[in-house]
């Protein structure tokens, strides 16, 4: 191994040259670097430990040298996978996630079989470790609290000349061609806005979660067609907005009315839970949700309605700010109820109650204690106020977004105008408007977007 290790170094040169690669010598560079790890991967050397008896992932910096990294550690990935052994599983399955968080994403762009390779043997190498499934969302968050630009996979798409060229926007590159990406069904989307959605439900980030499962509620469909998916979103969805605003929110209007009626008859349990969140007593919500138990947990749902009754009595205690300016806490007692119990709560767990919320945010008041008197709590008239130095940081995030987003905007008009079913539709509409007399406006209110051409009604794969 010592005697490959210079060459699987060699590229990106460094120290980096005072004078940096241009893409077309950074290209020729980075192929010749691919095209000799592709021959050394075919033996065993690459799995040689170095003179000193260490492993080659513990010498590569995989954010240097993400080439030979990426090779070696599929080709170690493989020889675990067929081996069988639990030898080092643990240190291997650290370097995969590593890797997964720090590969330089110049590089990678020339690595698409390699990577989905790794992402498929590593998928099979967890849930051996028995880790497929972890909980660590803040990881995702990066991610999937980015607005979708555009979905990979279009049709007709390109190949750049020079895929490291830095000024190319993303969709030059993640393409099927560069095999980044693969060919996407109605359902990868569907699980995309839901799991998203089951992320920022599990960091309790209520208005984001909304936000995801609402993408796939309203997901466009052809005719009355709905996704068992949409229906677990829309469920969810009612006990997210119960938590979020207190009250059950009405569909959005862009929710196709066939998928509106099934939501109904399908999530009738939920719905009725969430109106007796708003209207009814602690004791009588509390029954009702103990009588769906089994509901709830065929549907992975049991967490979240533990936060809908956890919450019962914390709205009871934010809707107080109607009425009262201050209120004490002995009379908060006798105004609101725990769900979670169907009774009164001590003074005590009440007061602790209060502290939390205004810890957490949820509460826009002050809490006043004074020795052999009840606590008072003050709420605030209009809610929080920013600083100036939050306002200014505020809106120059505010300013960089919109600077981002026009340039997006010309990214995804160019992709749209050379889109073949968007051509054929323009010459449509012009010849129905010359036919008619009229102008050559193109508008899309009327556009067909039948996205889901699948059946997938109640019995698809969720």
């Amino acid at each position: 191994m010592d005697d490959l290790l210079p060459r699987m170094l060699s590229f990106p040169p460094h120290p980096p040259p005072p004078k940096p690669l241009s893409d077309e010598k950074y290209d020729e560079g980075i192929k010749a670097q691919i095209a000799f790890m592709q021959q050394k991967a075919t033996t065993k050397h690459i799995l040689d430990q170095t003179s000193g008896g260490e492993s080659t992932l513990n010498v590569i910096n995989p954010a240097l040298n993400t080439v030979p990294y990426i090779f070696t550690l599929t080709a170690q990935l493989s020889e675990a996978l067929n081996s069988n052994s639990t030898k080092d599983t643990e240190w291997l399955w650290a370097k995969i996630c590593n890797f997964m968080s720090t590969f330089d994403p110049r590089q990678i762009r020339y690595l698409g079989i390699q990577l989905e390779k790794l992402l498929q043997d590593g998928k099979t190498f967890a849930r051996r470790l028995g880790q497929a499934y972890t909980q660590d969302f803040e990881e995702a968050v990066p991610v999937v609290e980015k607005p979708i630009l555009y979905l990979p996979g279009t049709r007709d798409q390109t190949k750049p000349r020079l895929p490291c060229d830095l000024t190319l926007p993303v969709s030059a590159f993640l393409t099927i061609n560069s095999n980044l990406t693969t060919k996407l069904r109605h359902v990868d989307v569907l699980e995309y806005f839901l799991y998203s959605g089951m992320v920022f439900i599990g960091l309790r980030k209520w208005e984001k979660a909304l936000e995801c499962l609402e993408n796939a509620m309203t997901y466009p469909t052809k005719e009355s067609a709905c996704s068992k998916i949409m229906v677990t979103a829309y469920k969810k969805w009612i006990l997210v907005s119960l938590l979020l605003v207190g009250k059950p929110l009405t569909l959005p209007r862009i929710t196709n009315s066939g998928a509106a009626k099934i939501y109904h008859i399908l999530a009738k349990p939920y719905e009725t839970v969430a109106q007796l969140f708003e209207t009814a007593s602690a004791s009588r919500l509390k029954s009702e949700i103990d009588i769906g138990s089994k509901v709830w947990q065929d549907d992975c749902n049991t967490g979240l309605m533990l936060e809908v009754l956890a919450a019962y009595q914390k709205f009871q205690i934010r809707r107080l700010a109607d009425i009262y300016s201050k209120i004490s806490i002995p009379e908060i007692v006798s105004q609101t109820m725990s769900a979670e119990s169907g009774n009164r709560i001590s003074a005590e767990a009440v007061e602790a109650l209060i502290q939390e919320m205004i810890r957490e945010g949820t509460l826009h008041a002050t809490l006043s204690q004074s020795p052999n008197k009840p606590s008072i709590l003050t709420f605030k008239v209009g809610g929080p106020t920013l600083s100036e130095a939050d306002f200014q940081r505020e809106l120059a995030v505010s300013t960089k977004q919109i600077q981002a987003l026009s340039q997006d905007i010309k990214v995804t008009d160019r992709i749209l105008t050379h889109d073949k079913d968007y051509i054929k539709y323009a010459a449509k509409q012009k010849k129905n408007k010359g036919a008619s007399g009229g102008g050559g406006d193109l508008g899309l209110g009327d556009m067909d977007w039948n996205v889901m051409e699948e059946e997938d009604l109640m019995n698809g794969g969720f």
